[in-house]
């Protein structure tokens, strides 16, 4: 068998492998080629990073369990660490964001796997918990697709990735207060998300609402501080867009569903506040 960083690099080879349905060839130690697999999240070629590599770390290796516990929970950590979540982070509009964003996406489908098979430790869950929310704070490239290298969409990964984190069963309430608070926080990011992270973020709060995981008082208040006031400036225009077209994507998710009509109504309202102030304002 070819060396394993040989293997992750050859397009052809992992094609055969998404061909005969992620099932990983006789010979492959999982653990080691799952490693040298998010190698190539640092790549600028779309299909490497995104079509190939992560696809058959997510249902090749992950989905299928094919890696101890032990071997899980360091795959966990190793997607933490400054080489991987944390790899270039400040960098704007470079490669960098690639990695970053794929390692968050790869913590996301952990904890999606162990949410339907718990087998993960409090402590690794809370450590990621503290992990995307730091991350949150750093990360300073929000593009969604690059023209010629594909998806970066770190906040749609980061968004999906609270989201599990949100609904894990060892989170407490003081937990998702805090993520439902740096949800407050994305939203209203002063530059422009046009790739539907206003939906994915939206997301997180409906599982919150539907759940029951957060009172209504905590729902209630925290709804009443997503409000952006625009000024004249440019980032300011673009926060409360952001802002509004996350609350819209909330209305209509819980909407749609039949569900909470008084916070349903309590968004209509603070949407419409909203924007008589900007038409007063003009």
């Amino acid at each position: 068998m070819q060396d394993v960083m040989e293997l992750t690099g050859d397009k052809q080879f992992l094609r055969a492998i998404v061909k005969n349905g992620y099932e990983l060839p006789i010979g492959i130690e999982a653990y080691d080629f799952a490693q040298a697999l998010l190698l190539n999240f640092a790549s600028p070629d779309g299909e490497l990073r995104d079509e190939l590599s992560y696809m058959i770390l997510a249902n090749g290796v992950i989905d299928k369990q094919v890696l101890s516990l032990d071997e899980l929970s360091a795959l966990l950590t190793l997607c933490m660490d400054t080489q991987h979540l944390w790899y270039r982070i400040g960098e704007i509009n470079t490669d960098g964001v690639f990695m970053r964003s794929f390692s968050v996406l790869t913590i996301n489908t952990i904890l999606y796997a162990d949410a339907k098979n718990p087998v993960l430790a409090a402590q690794v869950i809370h450590d990621a918990r503290d992990a995307l929310l730091q991350y949150a704070r750093a990360e300073r490239d929000w593009r969604g697709y690059v023209p010629h290298k594909g998806w970066a969409h770190a906040m749609a990964h980061l968004a999906d990735a609270l989201d599990e984190c949100a609904q894990n069963r060892y989170m407490t309430t003081e937990d998702r207060r805090d993520i439902l608070e740096m949800v407050r926080t994305l939203a209203q990011l002063p530059e422009s998300l046009y790739h539907e992270e206003d939906v994915r973020l939206a997301m997180i709060a409906y599982h919150l609402i539907v759940t029951k995981r957060l009172d209504d008082d905590t729902m209630n208040a925290w709804l009443m501080s997503c409000q952006v006031e625009r000024g004249p400036d440019i980032a300011s225009w673009t926060s409360a867009t952001n802002m509004k077209n996350f609350l819209r994507s909330l209305y209509f998710l819980l909407l749609w569903d039949n569900m909470a009509f008084p916070l349903v109504n309590q968004i209509s309202s603070l949407l419409k506040q909203q924007d008589n102030l900007y038409v007063a304002q003009e």
